[in-house]
């Protein structure tokens, strides 16, 4: 399938710079597309909270975004690389802003990114989970609390004890599997929260995390393509309204 790329990267459309995306730890960083010169193929776009330089270490770079063709929701990519920076570029109302410029190669392909993304929660967005365990339940905030969460899995802070109690959840070892629900909430959208069942498997653990929590990585070992395209745009569409609210303390 072949991508008009005047009709997926133009002026104020999010998108993600994504580096080193066929490797096995991906880096990205949410942008907005600010001008576009399709004949000299180059996009200018709005610096991410932590900034693109002349320094910034990669192998491959990749302009990503999200796009809906034949009932599909796609994320399209082109290969890039950055040109030129500047501290004065100017909006439409004359605010000169950091921006920076990629000069882009074709063809524009179909990408698939799983563990890219690491979204905080926010005061506008976040994550609620349930978690069965040895037949057991265990909920957020009671149980523990989603410090982060990505493509390809999670992050759980637990508190080491319940009163004068260990936390079952404390006992977690490596490689121990779990059935989760998550619930993705966008509190600007109280009506529109969405609940994607998820298998998971315990990947890292930190007992140092603080005296009294211990931080826990999951890994998603089990979603279907429909949730994870509704969490892909969960994620996404954060992403992008965070970088929107940095540039406008700027």
């Amino acid at each position: 399938m072949e991508f008009d790329v005047k009709k997926i990267f133009f002026p104020s459309v999010g998108v993600n710079l994504v580096f080193n995306i066929n490797t096995d730890f991906p880096i990205s960083k949410a942008s907005i597309i600010y001008d576009a010169d399709y004949k000299k193929q180059t996009i200018t776009l709005a610096q991410p909270s932590i900034p693109v330089t002349q320094n910034t270490p990669f192998e491959q770079l990749h302009l990503t975004t999200l796009v809906y063709i034949k009932q599909r929701r796609l994320r399209i990519g082109i290969r890039c690389k950055p040109t030129q920076f500047t501290s004065n570029y100017p909006m439409a109302d004359g605010t000169p802003v950091k921006a920076f410029v990629v000069q882009y190669r074709l063809p524009a392909i179909e990408t698939n990114i799983r563990s890219a993304f690491r979204l905080l929660m926010t005061n506008r967005y976040a994550v609620k989970g349930k978690i069965v365990y040895n037949k057991q339940e265990y909920r957020t905030p009671g149980d523990f609390k989603i410090k982060d969460i990505s493509f390809s899995g999670l992050g759980l802070v637990i508190l080491e004890k319940k009163g004068q109690r260990p936390s079952p959840l404390s006992a977690l070892k490596v490689g121990t599997k779990m059935i989760m629900g998550l619930a993705l909430v966008d509190r600007d959208q109280p009506g529109a929260k969405k609940t994607v069942p998820v298998q998971i498997q315990v990947a890292r653990i930190n007992i140092n995390y603080s005296e009294i929590h211990t931080l826990i990585g999951l890994k998603i070992t089990n979603i279907t393509r429909e949730d994870e395209e509704v969490l892909n745009l969960f994620i996404h569409t954060a992403q992008i309204e965070e970088l929107k609210r940095i540039s406008k303390k700027r």
